[in-house]
């Protein structure tokens, strides 16, 4: 009964944010599976057109930025709708609710780290010349991993995973806070202005000659209040359709020169000005109007060949937390076992579809029946 109950709730979600989702964390996977394994030894390299390669295998940074932008799209969201309005916000129950989703399944995952680093299991042990397990676990919980890394450097790749949850986290923490202090939205929307201007700087000014400098929390301000600017927008305004279409093709063609031609976004110094981020996260804002106006049509395509997709968007915070554990211990056994390349691709592959069902699986036995519980329990105090 449960489960069927959950999988109605499933269904009853946007598609189309879904879809990003699970575009998003596919090309995070594919990075990591490239940087582990090397798909640059493999056929794919002298076969594919190097923008595509490029692009299948180098984008994961930017799945990522697509996440921010997602996040606070869906966070402004929900809060418009459960409260009306970004100023009547009502703390308890937004923080339980996040805390309900979110913390579960990431203090799970820092035990198990914690124990295999303390098993010294190849691939999870923290160097204890950079930082400590003590160090690391309390920047994990307290939601600056990102800050840790910038200062002693990479942590273990199940880790350093953390460096995005820590930015997102530190969003919903103080975003209800600015809600309430900020009674208008047109306050709130001048704010989030601000934060178009200084994150492109902190992208590139801060911590100079440091290679994870662009991962600091000011860094991506601007890609969430452009999801939380595209909520607020949708709704306050009715926007035309023709509008809408307008936005969307040049939404895309914005996330295609970031994705696809990203020598040619370097050349054009736009990297260098931080602003490419910036671009990326606009084009997600202007294509989530059309998104949102195709949800509330009702005109849900099954998209059957693509449902795969839909449904790593739905367990794509499981995956992102768990695909490191089948990556690092699949290139092990990879390794290990003497594989030749030609077999790299498959593997590949497989890992991917691992990936899938272990997010799967955390999904419906663990982490949603958990977040369920604990959001009933908030609901029963409240009767």
């Amino acid at each position: 009964m449960e489960f069927m109950k959950l999988n109605n709730q499933i269904s009853k979600r946007n598609i189309g944010i879904d879809m990003l989702r699970g575009l998003s964390i596919l090309f995070v996977i594919l990075l990591h599976l490239n940087i582990h394994l090397g798909f640059s030894e493999t056929f794919l390299k002298e076969l594919l057109p190097f923008k595509l390669f490029s692009f299948l295998f180098w984008s994961g940074f930017y799945g990522v930025v697509v996440f921010f932008t997602l996040s606070g799209f869906l966070i402004t969201s929900s809060i418009l709708k459960k409260w009306r309005s970004l100023s009547k916000i009502e703390l308890k129950t937004f923080y339980w609710f996040r805390f309900s989703r979110i913390i579960p399944l990431l203090v799970l995952l820092i035990i198990t780290l914690s124990i295999l680093h303390l098993a010294n299991v190849e691939g999870f042990i923290i160097n204890t010349e950079q930082t400590s397990l003590v160090r690391a676990i309390f920047s994990a919980l307290a939601f600056h991993v990102n800050w840790l890394e910038i200062k002693v450097g990479y942590l273990p790749a199940s880790w350093d995973v953390l460096w995005s949850i820590s930015i997102e986290e530190s969003f919903y923490l103080f975003f209800p806070i600015i809600c309430l202090f900020l009674k208008r939205e047109w306050q709130f929307v001048i704010l989030l202005i601000l934060f178009l201007v200084l994150s492109p700087w902190a992208r590139t000014h801060l911590y100079v000659g440091n290679e994870l400098a662009d991962k600091n929390h000011l860094a991506f301000l601007d890609s969430i209040a452009l999801g939380c600017m595209t909520s607020i927008i949708i709704n306050k305004l009715t926007i035309p359709k023709w509008l809408i279409w307008i936005f969307l093709i040049i939404g895309w063609s914005m996330v295609i020169l970031i994705f696809v031609f990203k020598g040619l976004v370097y050349k054009a110094g736009l990297v260098n000005y931080g602003l490419n981020v910036t671009i990326l996260s606009l084009g997600i804002s202007m294509i989530l109007f059309w998104i949102h106006e195709n949800h509330l049509s009702r005109k849900k395509r099954k998209y059957k060949l693509f449902s795969w997709l839909r449904l790593m968007g739905v367990y794509s915070y499981e995956i992102y937390l768990t695909h490191m554990f089948v990556i690092v211990f699949g290139a092990k056994v990879f390794k290990d076992l003497a594989l030749s390349v030609n077999w790299l691709i498959p593997y590949s592959l497989v890992l991917i579809i691992i990936s899938y069902l272990l997010g799967k699986i955390i999904f419906h036995e663990f982490s949603e029946p958990l977040n369920i519980w604990l959001r009933k329990q908030m609901n029963d105090k409240n009767l």
